[in-house]
C-alpha cells in the first residue's frame, strides 16, 4: 500500500526560484558588526544570513538587486557605509545568487544558493517523507479504504466513510444516489453525521457548530468540486481517496485544498491499495 500526501508545488519542489543580489568583500573583519547593522537597517533581509565565507573571502550580503530600483549599487553602498570603508570600490562588490522566497522544507533549504535561517516543520517533513502514519494507522487506513473501494466495485457508485479519529469510530458510510443531483456520496455521509449528532446531542446544531470538525473522510473516488467544498465547510481534518475522477475533480483538478483564500484547509492523501497496481 502507498499513501501519498498531495501537496502544492511550492512545498514538493526541492528547489526555489532565484534572483540576483549584491555582496561586499570585507577584509577588515573588525568592521563587520557595524556594517551589518547599517546594511540591515537600510535593506532588511530577515531570513538571510548576512555574512558568509566563500573561497577564503568574507562576504557581507548587501541587498537584493530588486531593492535598488534604478540606483547604481556602488552609489547606494557608498551612501550607506562609505564613511566606514574608506577604500570602497566597485571591484569589492560582487553579484550573488539568492533564493527568491523563503524555504519551507529541508530539501529547499539545502538547495538554497545563499544560507538562510530555517527551522523545519516536523509535521510537514513527515508528510513529505511518508512517516506521518504509524504501521497501525496505515493498516487501519488500508482496511477502511478497502471497504469503500469494494462498495464502489459492487455498486458502481462512489462511497464515502466518515471517521472520528479520536474515538476511532466509523460514524457514517454512504454511497451516492445516481438519479438525485445533490445526493453525492460525501453529501449523503455528511447528512448522516448531522442526523447522528442531533440524536446524540439531543439538540439542534447551532450556526457555530461544524458537522465534521476534526473528522477524517475516506472516499473511493475523489470528490467533485461541490463535495470538496462541502468538506471544507464541514471542517474535516483529512481526506483519503483511491481513484481520480474522470471529469474535473475537486482535488486533482481544482485543487481546492491548496486555495489559500479558503477559511479552512484539510490534509489530502491518495491511497493506492496493493491490488491496484
Amino acid at each position: 500500500m502507498k499513501i501519498e500526501a498531495l501537496l502544492p508545488p511550492s512545498i514538493t519542489s526541492t528547489t526555489l526560484p532565484t534572483e540576483a543580489g549584491w555582496a561586499l568583500q570585507i577584509s577588515d573583519k573588525k568592521l563587520l558588526s557595524k556594517l551589518v547593522g547599517l546594511v540591515s537597517k537600510h535593506y532588511p533581509l530577515p531570513s538571510f544570513k548576512r555574512v558568509v565565507v566563500r573561497d577564503g573571502q568574507c562576504l557581507l550580503l548587501l541587498c537584493k538587486d530588486s531593492q535598488l530600483g534604478t540606483e547604481d549599487v556602488l552609489s547606494v553602498v557608498t551612501h550607506v557605509i562609505g564613511s566606514h570603508v574608506t577604500d570602497l570600490s566597485r571591484n569589492m562588490i560582487t553579484s550573488v545568487t539568492l533564493p527568491a522566497s523563503v524555504p519551507v522544507t529541508t530539501a529547499q533549504r539545502d538547495s538554497c544558493p545563499w544560507p538562510v535561517s530555517f527551522h523545519p516543520n516536523q509535521e510537514l517533513e513527515s508528510r513529505l517523507n511518508g512517516t506521518v502514519f504509524s504501521d497501525t494507522e496505515r493498516d487501519l487506513i488500508c482496511k477502511r479504504m478497502g471497504e469503500v473501494v469494494q462498495k464502489l466495485r459492487e455498486t458502481n457508485r462512489n462511497c464515502t466513510m466518515i471517521v472520528d479519529p479520536v474515538r476511532n469510530t466509523e460514524i457514517a458510510m454512504e454511497t451516492e444516489h445516481p438519479f438525485e443531483t445533490l445526493r453525492h456520496a460525501a453529501f449523503v455521509a455528511i447528512s448522516t453525521v448531522a442526523k447522528t449528532q442531533v440524536k446524540t446531542l439531543k439538540r439542534k446544531l447551532s450556526e457555530g457548530d461544524y458537522l465534521c470538525r476534526g473528522f477524517d473522510v475516506v472516499m473511493a473516488r475523489e470528490p467533485c468540486i461541490m463535495c470538496a467544498m462541502a468538506l471544507v465547510h464541514s471542517r474535516v481534518r483529512r481526506l483519503y481517496f483511491n481513484q481520480d475522477r474522470d471529469d474535473f475533480g475537486g482535488i486533482t483538478s481544482a485543487k481546492l485544498q491548496d486555495i489559500k483564500a479558503l477559511n479552512h484547509h484539510f490534509e489530502v492523501y491518495k491511497v493506492e491499495l496493493d491490488h491496484d497496481s
